[in-house]
């Protein structure tokens, strides 16, 4: 896993041109947002007593689509 602060701070300690810039904060940014939606999508929502798999599933669905809204990859 990546440590955001680490590589913004390797970045903002160093002279880029501006495209440099823009290309190492579009990465990072990136990478940074895939991470938080896959740490989303390992997240376990607990079945509540006397609801069935179709409830859960829904909710697991819900928070794919929750996730996928910040991943760039599934933007693409």
């Amino acid at each position: 896993m990546m440590n955001i602060e680490a590589v913004l701070i390797g970045l903002l300690s160093t002279t880029h041109t501006p495209e440099q810039a823009e290309h190492a904060a579009r990465t990072v940014l990136r990478d940074h947002a895939h991470q938080l939606a896959e740490q989303q999508r390992k997240h376990f929502i607990p079945r509540p007593q006397g609801k069935s798999a179709d409830y859960v599933r829904g909710l697991d669905d819900g928070l794919d689509a929750a996730a996928d809204l910040i991943d760039p990859e599934v933007q693409r």
